[in-house]
């Protein structure tokens, strides 16, 4: 089936939501404690607990850039008692991995898309780059002579850099790492040249005088560093890459449950004191809800085919 038409929301069921949840409910992520997307599940987790007055429970299950936690939710039973939040990976990974053990159309119905995340492209504080046009002109003029680090082969710093490399012309050589920390501790080093990374994770070290903001990728300056202009604004017409954070259920959950889900939680992060603690992580609110995810899932899942198609990237 065409990527244009993945995550349309199924019919709704028969079965009503009254009642739901009956019972404690569980939020799998995909990676391990302390990132981005854990912190943020784990605020989803509170404010759906406080609404429904049942616990809700934070499960890290890591591995294979999110593919385990994904296949456990994509198996749990679909009564909305279970739950997937994830970020990116969960839309690169189907054109990334030969053999996954979901269906990422038939196996998941999108619940909510809490936040997009802007990505930075950074240089070290003593790079002689002090602008988007300076690394423009360096790398067209010295092709293959600067590296950037990423999180690892087919990270989404990888293949933002892949796409940036496909629209601008540029011969840039890939370091792969095995996580964005390293990744980004040898770019503060000067051991790599350049990197992009989410913005939450940037600001401490571009505001600490380590690193240099060159650009940011999402279509407009954000807020929290408008000084900072877009990579689309500086001469590269279209780009965008961002990431993101929703939340998902199993396939065969309910659409009244969706709904419910949906309703519930858009209506406590759209309280001032919620909305005012997410701007501060340097996210962008979203609240999308099942349709808009669903056809935000749609565009995403077909961009970066073909990122990853062109750049070769490849994990059996």
């Amino acid at each position: 089936m065409a990527a244009s038409v993945l995550y349309l929301a199924m019919p709704s069921a028969s079965a009503a939501a009254t009642g739901f949840p009956d019972k404690p409910v569980k939020i799998v992520v995909p990676f391990a404690p302390g990132g981005l997307t854990d912190a943020l599940a784990r605020r989803v987790a509170g404010l759906l607990s406080d609404a429904w007055g049942q616990p809700v429970v934070v499960e890290n299950r890591p591995g294979a850039s999110g593919n385990i936690g994904h296949e456990a939710v994509a198996r749990s039973p679909g009564d909305g008692h279970t739950l997937l939040f994830t970020s990116g990976s969960f839309t690169i990974n189907p054109s990334l991995y030969r053999n996954l053990g979901y269906d990422v159309e038939k196996d998941f119905r999108p619940v909510t898309l809490v936040a997009t995340v802007p990505s930075v492209l950074l240089v070290p504080a003593k790079s002689p780059l002090q602008s988007f046009d300076d690394f423009i002109g360096y790398t067209r003029g010295h092709p293959g002579k600067l590296n950037y680090g990423s999180a690892g082969n087919g990270s989404p710093q990888h293949l933002a850099m892949e796409l940036l490399k496909s629209m601008a012309k540029l011969h840039i050589v890939h370091l792969p790492y095995k996580g964005g920390a390293p990744a980004l501790a040898d770019l503060i080093g000067g051991q790599t040249d350049l990197m992009f990374a989410a913005l939450p994770e940037a600001t401490p070290h571009i505001k600490g005088g380590r690193l240099r903001a060159l650009a940011i990728s999402s279509p407009q300056r954000s807020a929290v560093m408008s000084s900072v202009p877009t990579i689309r604004e500086s001469g590269v017409e279209g780009f965008e890459a961002i990431g993101w954070q929703g939340l998902l259920a199993p396939g065969t959950t309910p659409q009244a449950v969706v709904d419910k889900i949906h309703a519930d939680l858009a209506k406590a992060l759209t309280m001032p004191e919620t909305r005012s603690a997410i701007d501060a992580m340097g996210i962008e609110f979203s609240g999308d809800g099942p349709a808009g995810f669903g056809k935000f899932l749609s565009r995403e899942v077909g961009k970066w085919a073909e990122v990853v198609r062109k750049s070769g990237a490849r994990i059996d």
